[in-house]
């Protein structure tokens, strides 16, 4: 009888585990959130602005959301503006806090939320800026090795088709943030609008 109990109380938690890693991940996605992203006028900083001067990829506002203790992914946010005279394609990336980075997308298909992984990139056309940002493309961290807090930042390195390895530094908010402002939500909008 007890190897039964345990059992049924195994199968229970595996159940309940495997429903909150799937809640996680559309959090981290942005299902359902606004598509908040603000563009930022400011220069890009340091290696980043070096790297936009060879590559012609320039990084603007990269940001993720803190992850509670035990999450097993992360989200990253970010703009690419493409100043050069070539099309060129984000592949990947790479980071020390998680196993492995991948490119996602965030679509309503046959009015269900689905998140898919871009096995062929996403785009950045010469000339022109792409936003990821919650509930779109966004940068799936997978694996994460520790909890992303609130107020650190952590570097990575996204992967071109044409410009290479590009750094970039992300700032980690707050758990719930929309933005890379850190705005949370409806308590953040001034009052009377």
């Amino acid at each position: 009888m007890t190897a039964f109990i345990h059992a049924t109380h195994a199968r229970r938690l595996a159940r309940v585990l495997a429903q909150a890693s799937f809640a996680t991940a559309l959090a981290v996605a942005g299902a359902g959130a606004p598509a908040a992203f603000a563009q930022s006028s400011a220069p890009a900083h340091g290696a980043q602005q070096q790297a936009e001067q060879h590559t012609g990829i320039a990084i603007e506002q990269p940001w993720s959301r803190a992850t509670a203790k035990g999450a097993r992914v992360g989200g990253g946010y970010l703009g690419i503006t493409n100043t050069g005279n070539e099309d060129d394609t984000l592949l990947s990336g790479s980071t020390d806090v998680a196993e492995r980075v991948e490119i996602h997308e965030m679509a309503v298909v046959n009015g269900v939320m689905n998140m898919r992984k871009l096995t062929d990139g996403l785009a950045v056309p010469a000339g022109q800026s792409v936003a990821l940002k919650p509930g779109s493309y966004h940068i799936m961290l997978i694996g994460l090795k520790r909890p992303l807090r609130e107020g650190e930042t952590f570097d990575a390195s996204l992967e071109f088709r044409n410009a290479g390895t590009v750094p970039v530094t992300f700032t980690v908010r707050g758990i719930g943030a929309r933005d890379a402002d850190g705005h949370q939500g409806m308590q953040d909008k001034p009052k009377g609008h």
